[in-house]
């Protein structure tokens, strides 16, 4: 990559892991956008719209560099197993998308790169993958820790019952019950229901 390119990089992920990321994305053939935060997901992939057409994977702007890098090897996961499978041949988070993943994310496995907190639950993850690394609440808990204004930041699972908060999207809503992973929560916006994850971050209204 150009100079300029992996000074970018340096702006979003680890700057030990920049040239492996560089190295990653010259391999293969897809759009890298950085998108504003959105509440619903962390990044995506997305196969081209026409024949001709590029593949293209987007990442949240606002994430710190470790998920960011978690997440970007995600998304690269889904790109080589797109390549190799297409899209309808496979589960999108099955056991080749699994296994594409960790292989993708062991040469990122160092003290080099992650801190030593981040990387021993990292490595618990990689033994019981889930289809989002927002599902694991143990790394999640520990990646909380190193976002920005983090003396600011307030989760969900924090708050009692019935306390009203927003989201990042505007959404006013009122805490309810826990169920599993998440929480039930009313949202007077709209009138519906939502099921809230417990490590969202929320402002308290």
């Amino acid at each position: 990559m150009k100079a300029e390119e992996l000074e970018l990089l340096k702006r979003y992920f680890p700057a030990a892991s920049v040239n492996i990321v560089g190295e990653m994305f010259e391999q293969r053939k897809f759009k890298l956008h950085f998108k504003r935060p959105r509440t619903s997901k962390l990044g995506d992939f997305r196969p081209p719209r026409t024949n001709n057409g590029i593949c293209a994977i987007t990442l949240n702007l606002d994430l710190n560099p470790y998920q960011m890098l978690i997440t970007y090897v995600h998304e690269v996961a889904h790109y080589d197993v797109y390549q190799k499978y297409g899209s309808r041949s496979v589960q999108p988070h099955g056991t080749e998308w699994q296994n594409q993943f960790t292989t993708l994310l062991l040469p990122f496995m160092t003290e080099i790169i992650f801190p030593k907190d981040v990387l021993a639950a990292l490595q618990k993850h990689l033994q019981h993958i889930k289809a989002s690394s927002t599902a694991d609440q143990n790394l999640q808990r520990v990646l909380h820790k190193y976002n920005k204004n983090q003396t600011s930041i307030v989760t969900l699972e924090n708050l009692p019952n019935s306390t009203r908060f927003m989201l990042k999207n505007g959404l006013v809503f009122q805490k309810g019950e826990k169920q599993r992973t998440r929480y039930k929560c009313y949202c007077e916006t709209n009138g519906r229901w939502y099921f809230v994850a417990a490590l969202a971050e929320v402002q308290v209204i």
